[in-house]
């Protein structure tokens, strides 16, 4: 064999043995459907969420033991989604969008605990989470239909203002819907921990141990144009750049999975009225805990007057 077929056919082992394997196993586990368990059971020893665990034991037994009923919605590409409504005798309601690999309760009780007695709230699972249907995540490009979808479910389950609470590919997929949402009924988007778009968010996440990630993310993003047919550079900023929904971005200034940059940058180019809280010392997807009374308040100030009072 020529030494030249030699050396090129040891280099196209060497990229599938180090490069398009490793992607494909990190496409699958990052875009397959998730079952996860909730905190207050789940071993989250080495995560963010450790350190929350005894809030995690007391208050999500406490939301899910409060009256919900189980709602299902059909999204537009047919997808059966899953819910749970808590119908607090109030006009209004919240809709929380939980994160990746997340469920609503784990991102959502303490928040739901604390405005239980304003507002009502759904719960919902993303697909390919939990009880929703789906075979593949998509950090938002699809689920923002499925959010369009519950929104007008809401809508017309009650006659008040929706507010629509996303964390982490919540808070995208709230994003991505942002110029989608009826703004005669959605008065408001809170954002936590948000990304740019998918591709960004797998990008900047890779460190520490977890660099070589960035040399496969443009192959894992490949694959998910060939096997999902969905873009992972599509931009938050896309439809936000065209909303007219207010949007309160909350972010934690130790937010090494997702930076702060890209809350600031989804700010920059939002065409709406809306305001940044930025938590000093605040990691990802608990930064409403650990703010405490500071974004507890500001989450009520919100939900109750948007940005009329000056509170924000």
């Amino acid at each position: 064999m020529h030494p030249a077929v030699l050396i090129n056919l040891i280099l196209i082992g060497v990229f599938l043995v180090y490069i398009i394997g490793p992607a494909a196993v990190g496409f699958y586990s990052t875009f397959s459907r998730f079952k996860c368990e909730s905190f207050d059971k789940k071993d989250i020893k080495g995560t963010v969420f450790e350190k929350y665990k005894d809030l995690y034991k007391e208050v999500i037994p406490k939301v899910q033991a409060m009256p919900h009923e189980r709602v299902t919605v059909t999204s537009s590409d047919g997808t059966k989604l899953a819910g749970d409504f808590f119908d607090n005798g109030s006009d209004d309601t919240v809709i929380f969008v939980h994160g990746f690999s997340s469920n609503k309760y784990n991102n959502f009780a303490k928040p739901a605990d604390d405005l239980k007695d304003r507002v009502n709230f759904l719960m919902i699972d993303q697909r390919a989470h939990n009880d929703s249907e789906g075979k593949w995540v998509t950090f938002g490009i699809r689920e923002q239909y499925d959010l369009c979808a519950w929104a007008e479910w809401a809508a017309s389950r009650k006659p008040g203002k929706i507010i629509i609470y996303g964390v982490s590919m919540g808070a995208a997929t709230a994003g991505f819907a942002s110029d989608k949402l009826d703004p005669s009924r959605v008065a408001g988007i809170i954002m936590e921990s948000g990304f740019k778009s998918p591709f960004t968010m797998l990008y900047d996440s890779s460190v520490g141990k977890y660099t070589v990630v960035k040399i496969l993310t443009p192959f894992m993003a490949l694959f998910a144009r060939i096997f999902i047919g969905i873009d992972m550079r599509q931009r938050v900023a896309d439809s936000l750049k065209n909303t007219k929904i207010p949007v309160l971005f909350i972010h934690g200034t130790k937010d090494v999975k997702v930076p702060i940059a890209h809350s600031c940058y989804n700010s920059e180019v939002c065409a709406s009225e809306n305001r940044k809280l930025f938590i000093e010392g605040g990691e990802h997807a608990v930064t409403y805990i650990y703010g405490g009374n500071k974004t507890a308040d500001a989450v009520r100030s919100f939900i109750d007057n948007g940005f009329d009072d000056g509170a924000l």
